[in-house]
């Protein structure tokens, strides 16, 4: 506790990362503004009446955040969670929906040069060769959209120009990871440019598996490239095309073992209720092989990602904008996990054919004339989703109840069936008017379309199963056989189906409001309202009986804000502040329930009322030429207010009271960069950033074996660069104080187990730009 306090107090004093560029004017050191598109049109990321946290490409490159895992080391009042299902979510201000499955709509989304990626798993490897980043707080629904309660991450990509360019990078460090990195750029003809990028990351494992000395896991193969092409005619006609493609063979991580949880102790696998629990940054285990395999459990991920993004801009008059917007995305994924953190099979998932394809379109119209600025559209997006990941679970203890009567007889794995489609339409408008020159309103709607329909079941694949769920069911007929659907229906004498089929369709009223003070040149005061919804869902999980599958509906947010933004002292100092509170109805979170087969299950669950108080500020300051220090604090009270149900250990019981899940409330990132000229061609330059997490839970309830302690890393950097910043060489240490942490606490079957963050990690870079 005294250390992360510590931490705290450091991050306070020394400052937060990526803060904005810097500029020198009239030969002093001053702040200069980032450009931002939050609103769909270019502005200074201080003249928007939100919190935003923005960087620049050259800032992410030099940090080394180069993926959506990063984040929270840019971001204060941002979490991210891995699952046990190979998907990550992301929690921003402690709005944030943490799900297993590849279809979870999420409540903090992803976009690609505005163009959306609808489902986590899309995101993965998007985050490079980049402008810039923009992460938006919160509810963004007016102008992004359902699913974006919590708030919104935009990625802009390097964009093509009409002089040539081109830049190399190569990167070594521990572990053997390398990583390189090009770009080429300029002109094609005279309306024509084009811009191609290509990067590719390799590394060895760092887990170090408990039981198997010499078994590694971790290992990094990744591949990722992306093309534009823009044409422009004419000054009022711009039309650009994009293509991202990637791919990612890397090592899904195992869990690392916390503590045995036993449903019938007298059943449990030898060696679970003794085996080590190892606190240290890369002890894990993990099964050699699969149940009924001869080969080696497959780890290694074979995932690839397309979108092909075309946007249009013509201005019909100077102060007329049409744009369209089109996108078709994909993802096909295949993976194999172990989470638990054993060398048992206690919930493995093998995953070999999870597809997505999404299809965008959007069409807006903007302008402005005198004091009216104003955007009106709307789009349509439909979305496909299957998948069919396969669970096994031959050495939990309820898998052998049954063996006495017959030894074939045990439940060893079986396969989780999902079909989604998705059609969702929305039309939308923004305006901003100017009552005086220094006084503003806005307003915007968005109505929201959703159509959703889910089939889903859960699927025998081996006779061992079969006869296992016969024996369950008392032998009723008619008997379950290989490839037989298991799920159970109440309403009809607990007699199998061959599918469950689910509808949710749901209309929704996004809507803002908010005034706007320009106090005086470089200040801004300003508070809004806001209203925001979340798609409902369907789980995906090993269920045994129909009600299971009850779609969860859609959540709602009202978020109340008021913040500050003021430059100050000939902008060498930028303050920003916001004190928000949201109210919730229905939020959705993941739980648990009390499975009759099964034991305790993941599931999702809907809390009647809660709610969010908050507050942040941050800090950039440049007192003298080629010093920057830059700091950020959140703080985040989230509460249940009312709902009685299972926590996240499947114990039944009246939760309110208790926090959101990966919502730790006090939260600070900082940073410090100095630059100094070593000749008239040289310069050196050495910064440091330090992120800080509060304790949080990860589950409902807030349950003590789902903690996750307070930690605080630390990164540093040291480097020399030419002059006109052409060349650079620096080295670079993350997590330099090796500080043992984990992001995820879950449990599977018969364990409870964590996720552990990667410890100490160095390397070099060389960059060089043309």
């Amino acid at each position: 506790m005294h250390r992360g306090w510590r931490a705290l107090g450091l991050a306070m004093v020394v400052g937060l990362a990526a803060g904005p560029a810097l500029a020198d004017d009239d030969g002093g050191p001053s702040i200069e503004p980032v450009i931002v598109t939050a609103q769909k049109r270019q502005q200074t990321a201080d003249s928007v009446s939100m919190a935003i946290t923005a960087a620049s490409g050259e800032t992410l490159r030099l940090r080394g955040i180069d993926a959506v895992s990063d984040l929270p080391r840019l971001v204060p009042g941002l979490t991210l969670q891995e699952s046990n299902f190979a998907s990550t979510s992301i929690t921003l201000r402690g709005v944030g929906f943490f799900n297993s499955d590849l279809a979870t709509p999420p409540a903090v989304s992803i976009y690609l040069d505005e163009a959306p990626l609808p489902y986590p798993a899309m995101s993965k490897l998007v985050a490079f060769d980049l402008a810039r980043v923009e992460v938006l707080k919160g509810p963004q629904g007016t102008l992004f959209g359902q699913n974006a309660t919590g708030g919104a991450v935009n990625y802009i990509a390097g964009k093509p120009g009409e002089v040539f360019e081109a830049g190399a990078e190569a990167t070594y460090g521990r572990f053997n990871r390398a990583r390189l990195s090009g770009y080429v750029a300029g002109p094609i003809s005279d309306t024509l440019t084009g811009r191609i990028a290509v990067q590719g990351r390799w590394g060895e494992g760092w887990q170090k598996s408990i039981s198997r000395p010499g078994d590694r896991l971790g290992r990094v193969r990744e591949l990722q490239g992306r093309a534009t092409v823009e044409w422009r005619p004419t000054d009022a006609l711009t039309s650009r095309l994009t293509a991202t493609l990637t791919h990612d063979g890397s090592d899904s991580l195992a869990g690392q073992f916390h503590a045995a949880a036993p449903i019938v102790p007298a059943l449990v696998i030898p060696g679970l209720l003794a085996f080590p629990v190892v606190a240290k940054p890369r002890a894990a285990d993990w099964s050699a092989r699969a149940v009924g395999a001869d080969q080696p459990f497959p780890y290694a991920s074979d995932t690839s990602f397309f979108q092909a993004l075309w946007r249009t801009d013509y201005r019909l008059r100077s102060e007329l904008t049409l744009t369209s917007l089109t996108a078709f995305t994909s993802l096909d994924l295949a993976y194999g996990q172990d989470p638990n953190g054993t060398p048992f099979n206690l919930n493995e998932v093998i995953d070999e054919d999870g597809v997505i394809a999404s299809y965008f379109q959007e069409l807006r119209l903007s302008g402005h004339k005198r004091r009216l600025t104003w955007l009106v559209g709307g789009n349509y997006a439909h979305d496909k989703v299957k998948d069919q990941p396969r669970q096994i679970f031959r050495d939990v203890d309820l898998s052998h109840m049954f063996e006495a009567l017959d030894p074939l007889a045990y439940a060893d794995l079986n396969q989780m069936t999902s079909r989604v489609r998705v059609d969702t339409a929305a039309v939308f408008g923004r305006l901003e008017y100017g009552l005086t020159d220094t006084l503003m309103v806005e307003g915007a709607l968005r109505y929201n379309s959703d159509r959703r329909s889910f089939d889903s079941c859960v699927l025998a694949v081996t006779d061992h199963f079969a006869r296992f769920w016969n024996f369950f069911r008392g032998g009723a007929a008619p008997p379950t056989r290989v490839g037989d659907c298991i799920v159970l229906d109440p309403a009809n004498g607990l007699r199998p189906v061959e599918n469950v089929h689910s509808d949710l369709d749901q209309d929704s009223l996004s809507w803002r409001a908010g005034l706007n003070w320009n106090v005086r040149p470089g200040l801004l005061a300003y508070a809004n309202v806001s209203k925001g919804l979340k798609a409902g869902t369907v789980p995906v999980a090993s269920v045994s009986a129909v009600p299971q599958y009850a779609p969860i509906p859609q959540e709602s947010v009202i978020a109340y804000e008021a913040g500050v933004k003021a430059s100050l002292l000939d902008r060498r100092v930028q303050l920003n502040g916001a004190a928000y509170y949201y109210d919730y109805r229905d939020k959705q979170l993941r739980g648990a329930v009390q499975d009759v087969a099964f034991g305790p299950l993941e599931a999702l669950v809907s809390i009647p009322r809660s709610h969010v108080l908050g507050a942040e500020a941050q800090l950039v300051a440049r007192p003298t030429e080629g010093l920057v220090l830059d700091a950020a604090l959140t703080y985040g009270h989230t509460r249940i207010d009312r709902f009685e149900g299972f926590d996240a250990t499947a114990v039944f019981g009246d939760q309110s009271g208790t926090p959101f899940p990966f919502s730790p409330p006090w939260q600070a990132v900082a940073n410090v960069d100095y630059a100094f000229p070593l000749n008239d061609q040289l310069r050196g330059f050495a910064g440091g950033s330090l992120t800080y997490r509060s304790a949080t839970y990860a589950g409902v309830g807030a349950p003590e074996s789902f903690r996750i302690a307070a930690y605080a890393l630390l990164d540093l950097r040291v480097g020399i660069e030419r002059a006109d910043g052409r060349l650079r060489a620096w080295a670079w240490g993350r997590n330099v104080t090796n500080e043992y942490y984990w992001t995820n606490v879950f449990l599977n079957a018969n364990a409870v187990a964590r996720f552990v963050g990667q410890p100490a990690t160095y390397g070099v870079t060389l960059a060089a730009r043309f």
